[in-house]
């Protein structure tokens, strides 16, 4: 991280991070991280930082120190527990030991199971996809987003390599966002789409066109934005200032500027795309497929319990689309089985289920996806109990404590188990739960 030690001696009185707690400066990040560093022996065999993340300068701070010391940090999701975190832990403990040197390790989805995925390769410091975004050297960033998700963790990162300022708000809200937007003048944001209905829902037309009057780019990602929305928002902002980011945990992709997405996305420096059938073979362009991602720039993604791959592997998360003749990326379905796109976050289905199976009194539990206009999507669980005594609410508190918001069920039913007339509870040895 010489890049931050660099931008310390240069920028030391530079806001680098904006957060709840008011602002860090480059040379006070660089010396809470350097001195994080020191007390866990640079130096020593590269190991795995668990941190778990929030959008604070004390864990950027965290990230740079296991980066300044040589490790892999890992951004924790929120009720992580345990058990998950010493298994994929051990995963990629064996990834290390192989000489692999990921710079990132965050959860992601695969086969409707989270898994954990890391980076490495290309380093952050390299300006490629910051600028392919329509960062800026010295800029301003606001991110609202969890930064334990991929996406806002590397924007933040990157735009702090890049030597600009990062604002972070604790949690998203649409008047808050309006409100940062006003006071630290950003000229990038970052939200995904049902951030942005709120924002639209939270006052006038003018209203947005004054709280972002500072804004060279409002790039949202994750989901695809309703059609109607995007258009309200480049009448209201400019069609060249709003952009649809679509890439993966696993690979970089698109950006689409509103005023050419008839065209379809073009990939960004460094991220070839391509679509294949069911069967994994290659098809031509104009044919509905399964997208593929790659990177040509050195950058390198796999999940932490696999070995190194060879360079410049294909990989997929699911999504489907056509490629036009010029190469642009049309994307026609982001539904994954297994998986669930809530307030932006994907969400894997039986992450949840599992935690609904673990309560004492659930004999069964199913989740299910239904499409909700605030959030893109919500879980319903649907529950067997094995008391007449376990309620909607016991179970509510019971995933509060243990799922992120995203991964909880909104709606719960609630049915208890029907034993056969013949069996006898009381009688020894029963089999009947």
């Amino acid at each position: 991280m010489g890049q931050l030690h660099r931008l310390a001696r240069q920028r030391r009185e530079t806001p680098a991070v904006i957060d709840h707690d008011g602002v860090t400066t480059f040379g006070a990040l660089f010396a809470r991280a350097a001195e994080q560093a020191r007390a866990r022996e640079a130096g020593s065999a590269a190991t795995a930082w668990a941190l778990p993340a929030a959008n604070t300068a004390v864990f950027l701070a965290q990230v740079c120190a296991a980066l300044m010391a040589g490790h892999t940090p890992i951004a924790v999701p929120p009720y992580t527990s345990k058990e998950a975190l010493q298994a994929v832990t051990r995963g990629l403990d064996l990834t290390l030991d192989s000489g692999c040197r990921p710079w990132k390790a965050v959860f992601s989805i695969d086969a409707g199971r989270q898994r954990l995925l890391v980076t490495h390769g290309e380093s952050p410091t390299v300006p490629r996809k910051a600028r392919a975004l329509g960062m800026l050297p010295g800029g301003c960033a606001l991110i609202a987003s969890p930064l334990h998700l991929n996406g806002p963790l590397e924007f933040a990162l990157r735009q702090l390599l890049l030597g600009g300022t990062v604002v972070l708000l604790p949690r998203f809200n649409p008047s808050r966002w309006r409100q940062a937007a006003r006071e630290h003048r950003p000229d990038w944001a970052f939200l995904v789409p049902t951030q942005l209905q709120q924002v639209w829902d939270s006052g006038t037309a003018q209203q947005l066109t004054d709280d972002c009057a500072s804004l060279r780019h409002l790039v949202h990602s994750s989901a695809p934005c309703p059609p109607d929305l995007s258009e309200r928002l480049a009448q209201s902002l400019g069609p060249e200032r709003v952009a649809e980011y679509y890439g993966t945990t696993a690979y970089d992709g698109t950006l689409t500027r509103y005023h050419r997405a008839a065209h379809g996305g073009a990939p960004i420096p460094g991220a070839d795309l391509r679509i294949v059938d069911d069967a994994g073979w290659p098809v031509p362009p104009g044919t509905d497929g399964v997208i593929q991602g790659r990177s040509s720039a050195g950058l390198v993604t796999h999940f932490a319990d696999q070995p190194c791959p060879r360079a410049r592997h294909w990989q997929s998360s699911g999504d489907r689309g056509r490629l036009t003749a010029a190469g642009n990326l049309v994307l026609t379905d982001v539904e994954v089985p297994g998986r669930a796109i809530v307030a932006g976050v994907k969400v894997a289905l039986a992450t949840t289920r599992e935690t609904l199976a673990a309560h004492p009194d659930v004999h069964h539990a199913t989740v299910a996806v239904r499409a909700d206009r605030r959030f893109g999507a919500l879980l319903t669980a649907s529950v067997t109990a094995r008391t007449p005594a376990l309620t909607a609410a016991d179970l509510r508190r019971w995933c509060a404590s243990r799922l992120t918001a995203p991964q909880r069920p909104y709606h719960y039913d609630v049915t208890a188990l029907q034993l056969p007339d013949s069996c006898d509870p009381l009688r020894e040895g029963h089999a009947c739960l």
